[in-house]
């Protein structure tokens, strides 16, 4: 598997299960990715590993949790989870989100943004900057870099 970054990041499977789920942080980085170039979340793979526990199995239901959980707490997202099987045996969800055609938000009103492998907010003006030109990559107008065909 690949190293996290702008396009990928990797959550362990406690963010979206049993008392631990933190659907508000999961919630952040869909909307980063969206915001920016779109991206892929494996979840069930911790930070550093290459793959998910060999006897770690998926509950069948849980893409369907995911999906329904995360339209519930942001705007302009889409999420395509999938259960994958990893080389070892071990299960994991593969989340794949796409660019968003209009800002994505959190229903509480915040923005995020992916810059390399962080999520980050975005507020006041940059947020008018964001939603203006959708021809320019997202984080290159944000940040003073120049449009797409220059991307950073």
């Amino acid at each position: 598997m690949s190293q996290e970054g702008q396009l990928l990041d990797k959550k362990s499977l406690r963010a979206v299960s049993g008392k631990t789920a933190n659907w508000s942080e999961l919630a952040k980085d869909c909307i980063a990715f969206a915001n920016a170039l779109g991206g892929t979340l494996l979840i069930g793979i911790e930070d550093g590993q290459d793959n998910p526990p060999a006897d770690q199995t998926i509950p069948a239901d849980l893409p369907d949790t995911i999906r329904r959980k995360l339209a519930e707490c942001t705007v302009n997202v889409t999420v395509f989870p999938a259960i994958r099987t990893a080389a070892n045996g071990g299960q994991f969800v593969a989340m794949n989100l796409p660019r968003a055609i209009s800002v994505a938000s959190g229903t509480d009103g915040r923005y995020f943004l992916r810059v390399a492998d962080q999520s980050k907010p975005v507020t006041g003006d940059d947020v008018l900057r964001l939603a203006s030109d959708p021809t320019l990559t997202p984080f290159g107008h944000i940040f003073g870099k120049s449009p797409m065909n220059s991307m950073v």
